[in-house]
């Protein structure tokens, strides 16, 4: 990447964390850069991925520029037309408190002028070309939504479930064609257009929309709705959600006494771990709830049952999935807050820039976990108290998923939404 190239997308990164108003974006976590993606897909309709967005950040090595299709959405996000757009703006305002772009000043002084004037003028010349072109070949470039087809079926009532996507494109002849598994823009596969069938894994019950893409832009879309017989336990992999993971037995998550979870021994034996950092143990009930997604009530009583030296934070979260939306409800040690985020609709907070210490917890006994939605308000009670209340503005759709997450073992009981 040229020197020039790496100072309009520092440039860049700095007017964003303003934008955003997140703080510092070295100290975003993973939850940021999925919120990231939301926002960009939701304002330009173009999907980057999580591991596209911590390249351009920093966050994973990559010496090369970033695409040509992912610089011109960033700057779209940012309410430019392009990358092109965005950098003669900021070479334009160099120098001057409207953009603060760099400066670009050595010993050489005027010859150094007289070269950037003149590769200002080439450049110009050259969009204006680019723009020429594409004015005679903007046909190309429509997309005929009405004849492309999109649906798919399932092939099993167990876990993992194979999903046939047949899809049909009409007449388009895209550039590129890809089916999403899910909301995850991550989760893309190449599809050929010429093709009209696809197969994908979902190792995971939920609810799911499935996208189909041409050019970047969704074409089409439908839910996937994979449930589950009753709770069901998983122990998740850190390394790729391709990863298909440990499946738990009824035997394994049933504890008696109406508890479910599982033990650390049972933990132990299935990773062969004893140490449970960044272990998490997950458990789903996925079905359709009766219940109003505008006004209910969650209650649960959830324990981590890692020692300290098994796990130092404890980490435990619920997850309440919509069709529309997601609430996350985290809990952890005490000294751990920095690490977690709430979550409510396009809501997030985040323990490293908000004081969340009243969702620390002393998990040597049962905590007590209710959650309240009722007039676009979500309120945390925990032990009877509570202790968080976040508003929202986002309509939930139907409750489809109730997932339960421990890192390293742990117990739910008395879990329930009405």
């Amino acid at each position: 990447m040229s020197k020039q190239a790496k100072e309009y997308l520092e440039l860049f990164k700095k007017q964003s964390e303003k934008m955003l108003g997140w703080g510092n974006s070295e100290l975003w976590t993973n939850a940021d850069f999925e919120r990231l993606s939301e926002i960009i897909f939701e304002k330009t309709g173009v999907s980057l991925s999580i591991s596209t967005l911590k390249r351009v950040w920093g966050k994973v090595q990559y010496n090369s520029i970033p695409t040509t299709t992912t610089l011109d959405t960033l700057a779209q996000f940012s309410g430019y037309e392009s990358w092109r757009s965005y950098c003669a703006k900021a070479e334009a305002s160099s120098g001057t408190d409207q953009f603060a772009a760099p400066v670009h000043q050595n010993n050489a002084g005027r010859t150094k002028n007289v070269r950037l004037i003149a590769a200002g003028l080439a450049t110009v010349a050259l969009l204006v070309i680019v723009l020429v072109w594409m004015s005679f070949n903007n046909k190309v470039n429509v997309i005929d939504k009405s004849n492309i087809a999109f649906t798919s079926k399932m092939v099993s009532d167990e876990l993992p479930n194979s999903v046939v996507f047949n899809y049909d494109i009409g007449k388009n002849h895209p550039d590129s064609l890809f089916i999403q598994q899910s909301w995850d823009p991550s989760r893309r596969e190449k599809v050929a257009p010429a093709e009209h069938q696809h197969t994908s894994i979902y190792y995971y019950p939920g609810f799911f929309k499935a996208k189909l893409v041409i050019n970047n832009t969704i074409v089409k879309e439908h839910e996937i709705f994979i449930k589950t017989k009753g709770w069901i336990g998983a122990v998740q992999p850190q390394t790729s959600p391709d990863v298909p993971p440990v499946y738990l037995s009824d035997k394994d998550i049933n504890l008696g006494n109406g508890q479910i979870g599982v033990t650390a021994e049972i933990l132990k034996r299935k990773t062969n771990k004893t140490v449970f950092a960044d272990v998490w143990t997950a458990f789903f009930n996925a079905k359709e709830y009766n219940a109003d997604p505008k006004n209910f009530i969650l209650s649960a009583t959830l324990q981590n049952t890692s020692t300290k030296e098994e796990a130092a934070c404890r980490q435990a979260k619920i997850n309440i999935v919509t069709s529309n939306g997601v609430i996350s409800v985290p809990l952890c040690a005490k000294g751990c807050i920095s690490d977690i985020a709430v979550k409510v609709a396009e809501v997030t907070i985040d323990g490293k820039n908000h004081d969340l210490s009243a969702l620390g917890c002393d998990f040597s006994k049962p905590v007590s976990v209710r959650l309240r939605v009722k007039d676009k308000q979500a309120a945390i009670i925990l032990d009877g108290k509570q202790v968080v209340n976040i508003p929202y503005t986002k309509k939930f759709g139907r409750i489809v998923n109730l997932i339960v997450i421990f890192e390293g073992p742990g117990i739910i009981k008395n879990i329930g939404i009405e």
